[in-house]
């Protein structure tokens, strides 16, 4: 169970506990590429009827005192312990324009209808990262082709 998954079983969204979601943790960077901070995105289908997700949700790590002592993990593309993530975001994806960026970096850009725009790097272990990112992108096509009425073509 992913963190996002987590935050949302603990939280008080009912109606999101139970839905499909698919999840991973991502760098927030600057178009250049500089990071600026870490980020989980998540896309999610408010009903297990519908064929195509039709939410974007995001939330920020928020440390908890941890027990031990600290192991970072961060070089392997993976949380520290104790770590949890906080929702700070649900849009809805007719208002996110979601493609890729820079395949080599693993990028994504995510386009908001207001105009906003930034620009998201996966972090994942690196044994897993091609793969997780394929994910990405097979899910980002399937959005923006086989949504009816998908915002900005």
């Amino acid at each position: 169970m992913g963190q996002l998954r987590r935050c949302l079983a603990r939280g008080e969204y009912g109606q999101l506990q139970q839905c499909p979601l698919f999840e991973s943790d991502f760098l927030q960077v600057t178009k250049s590429g500089d990071v600026a901070s870490r980020v989980t995105l998540g896309i999610a289908a408010t009903s297990p009827r519908l064929e195509l997700p039709d939410l974007l949700l995001l939330a920020r790590p928020v440390l908890v005192p941890a027990a031990g002592p600290c192991c970072c993990r961060c070089a392997q593309g993976l949380p520290p312990p104790g770590e949890e993530v906080e929702l700070f975001g649900l849009l809805p994806l007719r208002f996110v324009r979601l493609s890729i960026h820079d395949e080599l970096r693993h990028q994504l850009k995510v386009r908001l209808a207001s105009g906003r725009t930034f620009y998201l790097q996966l972090l994942a272990p690196p044994a897993r990262l091609e793969r997780v990112f394929g994910q990405w992108v097979r899910l980002l096509y399937r959005l923006r082709y086989q949504r009816p009425g998908a915002w900005d073509r």
